[in-house]
């Protein structure tokens, strides 16, 4: 997937690797290729803010990693207006620079000083398309911090792929079939009496919820409700009047209450929406065609598969004995749907319980001739402290994305309230609001995705520490500074030779790597990348702060400051939006 991900740098940034690369070509010719000599950055700062390796190089010239290191080292480097590089050494096999402080920062500051909130966005005609399936809930019971994680991820993915310059769209399959439902409806025949959400004084999809539940605790007293609840999905599927009214009513409900969860969070449904109830009997035409073509197999049984084996694989069903289909059967088809979008890639943002589903689902839409890439964006569960969440069941205290982001909103307006006691009660309850959404939500992105994790709403609201409202307390504290200085910093670009503090030297050189770190987050499909980047930044200026003066500092050397502060108060804001965090002005 590299052609859609190409390597996106700052200015200053693309600058500094041209000319290591300039450097490694005056010393060894040709042999200095772009593979032989790649740019990274080091471990830790004290070594410098660019770091070669030598060892593909040192196979090539046929010496040791250390003494090309060395050699290359040994002639320093040159010197003149357009010179971005300070220092050069060699530490071992590696070859470490640091950037010269004035030109470096020059160009920093003057291309998010241009770009502002577009600083990191590749601009130009969208040429490639994106679809990133994310979402797609069961509508038959209420969303729970499972699927916030999940719309969390694909929404942040989409949101950073766009800026990367891809055309994304965002899609979603509504699960809004199949014997679950049935059970709901069922449950509701025997214990709605007619009711509705307005009448029973619920949220909507937690009122549908609720039969689902109650099927499942009359069960066991009542066990012929599975055998109501099978002869309801025969009356849904023969299309009987009553029943898809029924249904019809229940799904509405839930998907009435999604939105307005979606919409608690900020966020609203994907743009493009598939559902189950349209596409469920389509599948069996693309089953037939493989089968055709000799793709698929018919078994001595009866039943129609795919030969995965030969791949690594179990075979995979596509339609039973009988010709009924199974849920693979729709995937291939939507799989199809898609595909009419002419995407270059499809991300499916699906739980790793589906891990080889999906690996089969890819592999037969490759031997049915599809030319798109897939990628699955595989995410652990969200767990309590006690196991895992189980829906059927109702929903464990404090699982609801509805009564997790309440919880979350109380919390918030607890410590609104404690520091700023003279506010009014709106804008306690606006501000606690988007505190709880950035604790909520960086709580979740900071994580790997594939890691299982335990939600602890305390924790994710802390001020201090790896945390949202940490984040949007260090851009809230640079919106602070700019206004008491009582004007917007102009010009303060630093002279050429000036020499930065060294904590002014590592916001530059973080902010400088902002659109690269954009960029690996997004080719990994991994938003913790850019979370862990902007707690790095955020980290480095609260240093800065406590030790630099800025407002004290005098003419030329304040607005200087003034500028980087200004610069990463835009940063902050940038990154905090690409992970759908509130951005605040004041905490």
């Amino acid at each position: 997937m590299e052609e859609l991900f190409t390597p996106h740098f700052s200015q200053a940034e693309r600058a500094a690797r041209e000319q290591i690369a300039q450097f490694f070509s005056r010393a060894f010719g040709a042999a200095a290729t772009a593979e032989n000599v790649p740019v990274d950055y080091p471990p830790q700062p004290g070594l410098g803010d660019f770091s070669v390796p030598c060892f593909a190089l040192a196979k090539v010239l046929q010496l040791s990693p250390v003494e090309v290191a060395q050699r290359a080292a040994g002639q320093g480097l040159p010197t003149g207006k357009d010179a971005l590089l300070s220092t050069v050494r060699a530490v071992g096999p590696y070859v470490n620079f640091t950037v010269a402080d004035g030109a470096f920062c020059r160009q920093v500051f003057a291309q998010i000083a241009k770009e502002r909130q577009r600083y990191g966005e590749i601009g130009g005609r969208k040429k490639q398309t994106v679809m990133v399936e994310y979402f797609s809930p069961n509508t038959n019971k209420p969303l729970t911090v499972g699927h916030l994680r999940n719309i969390f991820l694909g929404w942040s993915m989409s949101q950073m792929m766009s800026t990367l310059g891809l055309r994304v769209i965002e899609s979603s399959i509504y699960n809004d079939r199949g014997i679950a439902l049935c059970k709901s409806i069922v449950a509701y025949r025997r214990w709605g009496d007619r009711m509705t959400p307005e009448s029973a004084k619920m949220k909507s999809d937690h009122f549908a919820g609720q039969f689902y539940v109650r099927f499942g605790k009359e069960l066991p007293a009542h066990p012929e409700l599975e055998g109501e609840a099978q002869e309801c999905l025969r009356q849904w599927e023969s299309g009987e009047k009553n029943t898809r009214a029924e249904w019809r009513r229940l799904v509405d409900w839930t998907l009435d209450g999604f939105t307005q969860t979606l919409k608690s969070v900020g966020l609203d449904h994907p743009t493009v929406k598939y559902f189950e109830s349209d596409i469920y009997r389509h599948g069996r035409a693309v089953v037939e065609d493989g089968l055709a073509r000799g793709v698929f197999k018919k078994h001595a049984e009866g039943y129609t598969y795919a030969p995965l084996e030969p791949y690594g694989m179990p075979d995979k069903i596509l339609l039973r004995s009988d010709g009924t289909t199974l849920y693979i059967t729709q995937d291939l088809y939507l799989a199809r749907l898609k595909a009419k979008h002419k995407p270059a890639l499809s991300v499916y943002v699906v739980a790793s319980e589906q891990d080889l589903a999906l690996r089969q689902l890819f592999k037969i839409m490759e031997l049915l001739g599809e030319k798109y890439q897939m990628h699955h964006l595989s995410y652990g569960m969200i767990r309590l402290p006690e196991g895992k969440i189980k829906s059927r069941e109702g929903l464990p205290a404090g699982t609801g994305a509805d009564e997790l982001v309440s919880e979350l909103d109380q919390l918030a307006q607890a410590e609104v309230r404690q520091r700023h006691p003279e506010l009014e009660a709106a804008i306690v309850a606006q501000r606690a609001h988007a505190i709880a959404l950035g604790a909520l939500k960086y709580y979740i992105l900071q994580v790997n995705a594939k890691t299982t994790m335990v939600f602890d709403p305390k924790k994710s609201l802390a001020f201090t520490g790896k945390t949202g409202p940490y984040l949007q307390y260090v851009h809230a504290r640079c919106a602070s500074i700019l206004k008491k200085s009582g004007r917007a910093p102009k010009g303060g670009l630093p002279s050429k030779t000036a020499a930065l503090e060294p904590l002014e030297h590592a916001l530059v050189v973080a902010l400088a790597r902002f659109p690269h770190h954009l960029q690996i987050s997004a080719q990994a499909f991994d938003p913790s990348i850019l979370a862990h980047a902007l707690y790095d930044l955020a980290q480095t200026f609260s240093a800065f702060y406590q030790e630099v003066p800025v407002l004290q500092a005098k003419d030329a050397e304040r607005t200087s400051r003034l500028r980087l502060v200004s610069a990463v108060k835009t940063v902050m804001a940038r990154g905090l939006t690409l992970l759908g965090i509130p951005v605040l002005e004041e905490m």
